[in-house]
């Protein structure tokens, strides 16, 4: 039997749906992962975390082997979404580097040094941020004189600043406790800067 118009479209919408889920499930298991810990990222957690169930948890992610997988890999996309502005499914998007500092900065300065190595003007993360912060500019929200591309260089700069930050906690949770006091001064930095008057010696 030949499949109707109709049928296609519940079918499509089926299918976006189903996308849908899964990307809220990877963004409250990378939320687990920021404040928890990757040990915090179990099927349990992610369907709470979620609002959802066990069963559609493993709907998506058969196995918890799976679900951190794909939680890894997302993860990396998270963060170039994150430098371009998107933090539409980040509940915390400006403590979510200090978090995973906290629990494996190994990934954080391997995302840094991946920075380094290539020409800026070629990594898809410096690229989302000047894109982003041009736009914020468009808009009026980016103070006058500073360029775009200053702007996309210092956010990503913290993320090397959120790891110094949370390595000087002794334990997991001072360096848990580091993380969101960092997250705080981070967008407060953003927002209104750091100094109430020009440094001595500056006019």
């Amino acid at each position: 039997m030949a499949m109707t118009m109709e049928d296609a479209q519940v079918q499509r919408k089926t299918r976006i749906n189903g996308q849908r889920t899964r990307r809220r499930l990877l963004a409250s298991a990378v939320s687990l992962w920021s404040q928890r810990g990757l040990l915090g990222v179990t099927v349990s957690a992610v369907a709470e975390h979620a609002g959802t169930t066990r069963r559609t948890v493993y709907h998506h992610f058969p196995t918890q082997e799976m679900l951190l997988e794909e939680t890894e890999r997302f993860v990396v996309t998270e963060l170039a979404a994150l430098a371009g502005g998107d933090t539409s499914y980040l509940s915390q998007p400006y403590g979510l580097v200090a978090g995973l500092a906290a629990d494996n900065p190994d990934l954080i300065r391997s995302v840094l040094l991946g920075m380094l190595r290539e020409d800026p003007r070629e990594n898809a993360m410096f690229k989302n941020g000047v894109r982003y912060w041009s736009e914020v500019a468009a808009g009026g929200g980016l103070r006058d004189g500073i360029p775009p591309e200053h702007a996309a260089a210092v956010t990503l700069a913290m993320w090397l600043a959120a790891t110094l930050v949370v390595s000087t906690g002794a334990t997991e949770k001072e360096r848990r406790a580091a993380a969101r006091s960092f997250a705080a001064s981070f967008e407060a930095l953003l927002t209104h800067g750091i100094l109430t008057s020009p440094p001595q010696g500056n006019s």
